[in-house]
Order: structure tokens, then sequence, then C-alpha cells
């Protein structure tokens, strides 16, 4: 009896399902950081995100919209480029520590809010200061010198309420401007200060043990507006008042800071591969900011808190 082996199969054998015309090397939302909704914008507003750089190579080049607040870039043209050198001249992975951070495969992005019609270097009169922006560092997910297809470079990032940021009715916030003394007398705005709100407690103040209510990025004016969630209290019986206090973290101060182009300044913030983390969130410091003294406030529940501007100068 013979047996019949069966032939090996080929491509000409099968029957194609789909193409795929390009690969996602990094997909983005951004979501309201007080709503954690995807980021949406009333008429006349737009959102910005655009690559600076593939590592310590500029690539200046704006990602895709697509709506919610989605953005992405493709792995074509000269972003696959410069990533391909990155690899091929075998630049360090990075590893999330600053400290053994060479940027070789990390893709640094920035996002703007801009009226619509403005480009990124349209200045700060573009600016509607709906919310603070952010420079983020993104690693690529990568299999063989290219991202998979898969789902994996994909993140969600947290964008936080700027000084125009528009507050529901009966909403419970802190204004504020932070400064920094430059010389006896004379103080000037700090850019890009970060803020967090705690619930006191009840011994001497402490930001590691304290419950967190809130956060809130400063501007490049060292403005800032932290929004109360309905955590903030507990219980039936609403407080007049609620004791909080309020932590101020420092950047280092900027030598040559220019107002006209201020995002140039913002920090440079590392994230992990994860999908969302506290980076994305918003909720990490960045490296190098220091913590200042607190202070303490009394809140009336429903009302927006405006800060003295004297109690907000550090030295």
């Amino acid at each position: 009896m013979s047996v019949v082996l069966p032939r090996p199969l080929t491509p000409h054998d099968t029957v194609p399902m789909g193409r795929v015309r390009h690969r996602l090397l990094m997909g983005v939302q951004w979501r309201d950081a007080v709503t954690q909704y995807p980021m949406t914008l009333p008429g006349g507003l737009s959102l910005h995100t655009w690559l600076e750089s593939v590592g310590q190579r500029p690539c200046s080049q704006a990602f895709g919209a697509h709506g919610e607040g989605r953005v992405a870039l493709r792995h074509e043209g000269r972003v696959a480029r410069l990533l391909a050198r990155a690899l091929a001249q075998a630049e360090p992975v990075d590893d999330g520590n600053p400290a053994n951070d060479a940027d070789g495969r990390r893709l640094h992005l920035r996002v703007l809010g801009r009226r619509a019609g403005a480009g990124p270097d349209d200045g700060v009169a573009a600016d509607p200061r709906w919310f603070v922006p952010r420079r983020l560092a993104l690693p690529p997910v990568l299999a063989d010198g290219s991202p998979p297809v898969t789902l994996d470079n994909l993140r969600e990032a947290w964008l936080w309420p700027g000084a125009a940021y528009p507050l529901p009715s009966h909403a419970t916030a802190i204004r504020g401007t932070v400064r920094r003394t430059v010389a006896p007398g004379r103080s000037e705005p700090v850019p890009w200060a970060r803020v967090l709100v705690t619930r006191p407690g009840n011994g001497a103040p402490n930001v590691a043990s304290e419950a967190r209510l809130a956060h809130a990025h400063g501007d490049d004016r060292g403005e800032f507006l932290a929004v109360l969630g309905p955590s903030a209290v507990s219980g039936a019986a609403l407080p007049a008042q609620l004791s909080v206090h309020l932590w101020v973290y420092l950047p280092p101060a900027a030598p040559g800071f220019d107002a006209q182009r201020p995002e140039d300044s913002l920090p440079l913030e590392r994230a992990s591969a994860a999908r969302l983390d506290d980076v994305l969130r918003g909720t990490q410091v960045p490296p190098g900011y220091a913590l200042q003294a607190v202070r303490a406030l009394q809140l009336t529940l429903g009302r927006v808190h405006v800060v003295p501007e004297a109690s907000l100068i550090f030295s």
C-alpha cells in the first residue's frame, strides 16, 4: 500500500485576509486629569502633539489626530530611520533610571493646546490656558527593531487644569501663583511648579503619610489650579470648612527662561513602557524638584479659594 504525503503549504495556498500598511510606533490618548475622561476641547481650540526628538536626534513631526484625545505616530519615514540608527549604533536601552538614561530609544514629545489655526510655534498668545502643557519621554516597545503588531505601544496620559480651565459650578478648588525670591524684596513667578493638596493627620505635617486630595501643575506664569473631588470629604454631614495642607515643589532655577517660548523649559518626564503609570498621570514629581514648607489652608466647600500671593513666595 502506498502512502501519499501532503505537499508543504506555500503562500500560494493562502487567502489574504488583510494587509498591514503601517505599524504604530506610539499612540497616546490624552485624558482630562480632573474627570479622567478622554480630552475634548471646545470649538476654536485644538490639541497639538508632536515628536521633538528620537533620543538625542532632533525630529520635529506632528502626531496624527484621531478624535477623543487620541494621537498616533507611525513607524515610517524619518522617524523609522532615526530609530534604526539608534539601534544600529547599540545605544543603551533606557531602563527608566535617569542615572543610567542615555535616551537612545526614547521618543521625546510635547503636547500643547492651541487656538484653531495656530501652530506649535505661534507663541504664548495662542495658548488658551485650558490645561498645562507637558513634555514626555516614552520608550517604545520593539521586537527585532520594529514595533510589534500589538497594543503594546498605546499609552494614556493626563493633562492638568490651566488657569482658564472651565470649573463646574460649586467646585472646591485652590488657585494661586508660585513665586521665588530672586533678590531682597523682589520675587518672580516659578514656571512649571508642582502642587499637592493633602488632608492633615493627627501629628506634625508629613507629606508622605497624609492622604492626597488633589494635584496641580503650575504653568509658565507660576499659576496653578488644584481641583478637589468628592473624596475630599466623607460622611453624611458636610463640614462648614475643610482643613488642608498645600505642598509646593519647585523646579531647579531655569537660567535664560524665554517668556515667548516658555515650553522650551518644560521638564522632561520619563515614563515607563506601561500603558499608564504615575509619570503619565502627572502625579509623580519630576527629578530635581524640591519640596517647600507646608501651607495650612481652610477651605469653604463649593468655592474657589485664592491663596494670597505673599503666602506662596519661596526662597
